[in-house]
């Protein structure tokens, strides 16, 4: 678990210079500086952990009951950590080992306070290193130890006779008190949680904190752009004082006045802000696309279309044929068809992004049927010239690719016109499961999705299937001029199982019952459903969270 400590604050220095005793005054006190705090991921899952093995080993109460599972409970963490753990907890525990053997009357106590008095000098020359052995007893005597344990260590390590039991013992319960007083009790007072979660790397907080910069410009220049805006001047009439000054700042960076311009320089910089370090940041498409799902007028500006779609449309063309150029386009569209399928979305969100996701659709049946179109030219003539459907990225397009996209029945103004990527072209084809993923999230924000996709299917589906499916969809979503289909006599009880078995038909699987999602047979052992393992620190038991 990650846990923020805060460090002791540094002495302050005496003033150098000599003062006449006359003259002295008392010193004004320095303002107070928050301490400042440091992350650090540590053994033990949380404070409680910590606090709890604290007073096992320390308090007053503590009896070898307690001591033992604190024992225990350092196993624990030394399993976690391995050699990460800290030494000084590892000291405690040889020491407070030994002393429980010696309360069992261990016929070989000497040797066992032996070897935890050489780790826990171990642990202390940690805290001394590089030191010579002339410093190493004032260090201990800084540190708050006596002399004698440095040399009672070298005793234990190097002598002929070991030191008697008595002394030993005593000495055991010194060091244990020290590493109470200058370990433990210092940490217990200065933890403090931290969810692991809303940790971040500074590269990767720089990176999104960038690209949240760039799509706030981006969004508030995409409004103004549908808006009618045609300059800075009409900008500052629409937008507020401080949206504007970031406008205004960038545009004068970039040296371009119009929000059209904006737009195409916020694409530029994507690129090159996400060229620069997707080699370096393993979760950058997350990062990517969470902020790029924080536009709050991007995702919803379908929302309130009247006559000017295309204009929606040409002001965000670049945007997406970035993506497609990155490689990101599929990815982007799965997680638009997750966020219509979240509850915890607002509606507004998931209808949103229900738009964009059908544009997209759309965008995949032009270039499945573009690309079908070509490979029937090309068996005709295989002399025909090679297209590279990668140029749909760009503002100059082929003339083959112009044709084909004339041919293939859309409104190229109010249709996204992306291709493929330029180092791994695909067919723009979803396999049967990601439809049947889609099945029991349905509702009225990803139906329209569903039923857009069947027409994409890989294997594709007959005529007659997509027919049947698409009525069984409008059913679900109480469409009330859909038709009956043929194989259910009463429309009232299609549900999402019919559904999804006449998926399963589609893929010649013979089973007229619904698909069963769970297990059979396990013999004498049954899955546990009950509880999240993974949310469970090593050690921890899901049910004592």
């Amino acid at each position: 678990m990650v846990v923020a400590k805060k460090p002791k604050p540094a002495g302050q220095k005496k003033p150098l210079g000599i003062e006449k005793p006359s003259e002295k005054k008392p010193a004004p006190s320095a303002p107070l500086v928050a301490a400042k705090q440091r992350i650090v991921v540590t053994p033990w899952r949380d404070t409680q952990e910590f606090n709890a093995t604290y007073d096992w080993l320390f308090a007053k109460g503590s009896t070898p009951a307690n001591r033992r599972q604190a024992l225990s409970q350092i196993r624990i963490w030394s399993l976690r950590r391995g050699s990460l753990c800290p030494a000084a907890v590892l000291a405690t525990s040889v020491l407070v080992q030994a002393e429980l053997e010696d309360k069992l009357g261990s016929s070989r106590i000497q040797t066992t306070y032996a070897n935890a008095f050489t780790r826990f000098y171990n642990f202390m020359s940690s805290i001394i290193q590089g030191h010579n052995m002339a410093s190493m007893y004032e260090t201990a005597k800084e540190l708050g130890l006596q002399s004698f344990i440095v040399d009672l260590r070298h005793l234990c390590s190097h002598g002929q006779e070991l030191p008697p039991a008595t002394v030993l013992r005593n000495t055991s319960k010194h060091c244990l008190e020290w590493l109470r007083t200058y370990y433990w009790l210092p940490h217990k007072e200065s933890l403090v949680n931290l969810v692991s979660g809303k940790l971040q790397r500074k590269d990767k907080l720089k990176f999104e904190n960038e690209v949240t910069r760039l799509l706030e410009i981006y969004d508030l220049s995409l409004e103004c752009q549908v808006q009618g805006a045609q300059k800075l001047k009409d900008i500052s009439k629409l937008k507020a004082s401080a949206e504007f000054n970031k406008i205004r700042v960038y545009a004068s960076s970039k040296k371009v006045k119009t929000p059209k311009e904006i737009l195409t320089a916020v694409v530029g910089d994507l690129n090159v802000l996400i060229k620069k370090n997707s080699h370096a940041m393993k979760d950058l498409l997350d990062i990517y696309l969470n902020c790029l799902l924080k536009m709050k007028y991007f995702l919803t500006v379908g929302l309130n279309i009247q006559d000017n779609e295309d204009e929606i449309v040409a002001a965000t063309q670049e945007l997406f044929r970035l993506l497609a150029l990155q490689g990101f386009i599929e990815k982007f569209f799965t997680v638009l068809v997750q966020m219509t399928e979240n509850p915890n979305e607002t509606d507004e969100k998931r209808q949103g992004a229900g738009y964009w996701a059908m544009k997209m659709i759309e965008t995949f049946g032009m270039l499945s049927r573009m690309k079908r179109m070509y490979k029937e030219e090309l068996d005709l003539n295989p002399n025909l010239k090679p297209v590279n459907f990668s140029s749909l990225n760009t503002n100059v397009i082929p003339n083959t690719l112009k044709r084909l996209l004339v041919h293939s029945g859309v409104d190229s103004s109010v249709t996204l016109v992306f291709g493929d990527n330029p180092t791994k072209a695909r067919n723009w084809i979803f396999d049967i499961d990601f439809i049947r993923q889609r099945v029991r999230p349905f509702s009225k924000f990803s139906g329209a999705i569903v039923k857009g996709l069947l027409s994409l299917t890989d294997p594709p589906l007959g005529e007659q299937q997509i027919e049947d499916l698409t009525r069984l969809c409008n059913t679900r979503l109480h469409d009330q001029d859909s038709v009956k289909p043929k194989k259910v006599k009463s429309l009232p009880n299609y549900s999402l199982n019919d559904l999804k078995n006449l998926v399963a038909e589609c893929e010649n699987e013979e089973n007229d019952s619904p698909i069963s999602t769970e297990s059979s047979d396990y013999g004498i052992w049954k899955l546990d459903n009950e509880h999240d393992w993974s949310a469970s620190a090593l050690g921890v038991l899901p049910w004592s969270n």
